[in-house]
């Protein structure tokens, strides 16, 4: 057990440490890389609540059925 979690804070380390070091070492400006990044997330805020509301249809569909069936 004590292995796993040295493996996880250990990669949980790095990875950190890398993005870090690729947001110094980046060639854009400050700005260009904010602005950036609030695009990607953004972006991702998005997908997530289409994929949330695409669940939640696919749930009331089934909930639809179950109830229909319960009725019958």
């Amino acid at each position: 057990m004590n292995k796993i979690v040295s493996f996880i804070i250990g990669a949980f380390s790095g990875a950190l440490v890398s993005s870090i070091l690729v947001l110094l070492l980046t060639p854009m400006k400050g700005s260009e890389v904010r602005a950036r990044l609030g695009n990607s997330f953004v972006h991702v805020q998005n997908e997530v609540k289409t994929a949330a509301q695409k669940r939640v249809d696919e749930l009331n569909q089934q909930l639809a059925k179950l109830q229909n069936k319960v009725t019958e």
